[in-house]
């Protein structure tokens, strides 16, 4: 995996960056991009651009929803090279702001760390009621709420209806800086 991007001046030369739909292209590459091998470097940058030149880049997508390809025969995730196309800088850690890993426009992409990543984090699949850090506790009959925060699980307290409970999760993530995606 590539954490450490080329620079964004090379970035541009080899992609261009659709600022409407967050998609990365290949740019025409001339044959300073290849190595000689087998064949002249003029000769590989002929049969690559016919194949790749003007096609979407990095567009796999991996089972988390993130789009990826390859960059210098190492993986590359496109979120971080169109961050990087942006704002000059490699990015910390990308929130997707909307929740959507495979919307790079850049209204949907900031660069934050890990710890407020996770204030803007999806609903896990195996949550039942609907509401991060809400569950129902058997062995006192009420609901129970809590939140994470850098690595603590703080204990909210435990609640005759759901609505309490929920609402005392979602003053504790105002409290706490969470964004108001997280959880959806």
């Amino acid at each position: 995996m590539l954490r450490v991007l080329p620079s964004a001046r090379e970035l541009r030369d080899l992609f261009h960056y659709d600022i409407n739909t967050g998609g990365l292209f290949h740019k025409t590459r001339d044959a300073r991009w290849f190595v000689a091998g087998g064949q002249s470097p003029s000769h590989a940058a002929a049969i690559w651009n016919a194949r790749f030149a003007g096609k979407p880049a990095l567009n796999s997508l991996s089972k988390e929803g993130y789009r990826y390809g390859s960059l210098f025969g190492k993986k590359a995730k496109a979120h971080r090279v169109a961050y990087k196309i942006m704002h000059n800088s490699d990015p910390v850690d990308v929130d997707h702001i909307n929740g959507i890993k495979s919307d790079n426009r850049p209204s949907n992409l900031r660069s934050v760390s890990r710890t407020e990543n996770n204030c803007n984090a999806s609903r896990p699949k195996n949550n039942t009621s609907g509401v991060v850090g809400v569950f129902w506790f058997e062995q006192t009959k009420k609901w129970q709420a809590q939140i994470s925060k850098d690595q603590k699980k703080i204990h909210l307290g435990f609640f005759s209806s759901f609505s309490d409970a929920v609402s005392a999760r979602k003053a504790a993530e105002s409290q706490l800086g969470f964004h108001p995606n997280h959880g959806r």
